[in-house]
């Protein structure tokens, strides 16, 4: 006896995403990079990663906020004259940022973790 099973499906055509917008960042320089984007308590987004373009070093550490149609409000970079690269960037309860990333030391070359704190008007406390 054999049993014969059927499979009966509904094809759905699924109309492909219409972009809504789209917009490039940086200068002049090799490489600029972004690895987290978070979107913001007033419906805009904030962007952290690294830069050549622009800033102290080799590679500074970057961070972007924009408006909901992705208009820059205001960049900032983070670094001295080695490499230094974010990761990682949450909105904090008191409208700043927190970001995350590593700082390389000029004189040995060791990289140490960082945290950075923005405040909601991009001043670092610390």
């Amino acid at each position: 006896m054999a049993l014969l099973l059927m499979t009966v499906g509904t094809a759905i055509a699924i109309e492909a995403p219409a972009e809504e917008w789209n917009i490039t960042f940086g200068g002049p320089g090799n490489s600029n990079i972004f690895n987290s984007v978070q979107e913001t308590s007033d419906g805009g987004y904030v962007l952290a990663g690294h830069t050549n373009s622009f800033g102290e070093g080799e590679w500074d550490a970057w961070l972007i906020k924009t408006s909901e149609t992705g208009d820059e409000q205001w960049n900032k970079t983070f670094g001295d004259i080695d490499y230094d690269r974010a990761y990682s960037v949450q909105q904090t309860i008191d409208g700043g940022f927190i970001l995350s990333g590593y700082t390389t030391f000029a004189d040995s070359g060791d990289k140490e973790a960082w945290l950075i704190k923005i405040l909601n008007t991009t001043r670092s406390i610390f």
